[in-house]
């Protein structure tokens, strides 16, 4: 068990148990949830289309997957941000949240990469 000495911090945990793989991997479930909330929001708004719901749909899929410890549901997540953060930029000239996104998904698959090999280390000690 990490000790709070060397947990890291949020922006680069340190993963050294299953507790701490699944921690790492729920950053992707909140990115997912604030960045699918604000576009919600925005919606409701009517600051954008109605469009933007697929969005808030793909984001919950993802999220929900990156909770379930789903690496390729992490890596889609990561995807997404890159180019929704192109696209933002494009239309309007700004990065916005992707950068902490960007770093929450990468923590993310990092988490459910080092959870499968800790639990395929358990497998092959038993």
């Amino acid at each position: 068990m990490a000790n709070k000495t060397s947990r890291g911090n949020i922006f680069w945990p340190y993963i050294n148990d299953e507790t701490s793989a699944r921690e790492a991997a729920k950053q992707g479930w909140y990115a997912s949830l604030i960045s699918g909330g604000i576009t919600l929001i925005m919606v409701v708004l009517g600051a954008t289309s109605s469009w933007s719901l697929v969005d808030v749909g793909l984001l919950c899929l993802i999220g929900y997957g990156c909770l379930k410890m789903s690496r390729i549901a992490a890596i889609l997540g990561l995807i997404y941000c890159i180019f929704n953060g192109i696209d933002k930029y494009i239309v309007h000239s700004t990065f916005g949240l992707m950068p902490l996104f960007a770093i929450f998904y990468i923590n993310s698959i990092r988490g459910t990469y080092k959870f499968y090999e800790i639990k395929k280390s358990k497998i092959t000690k038993a």
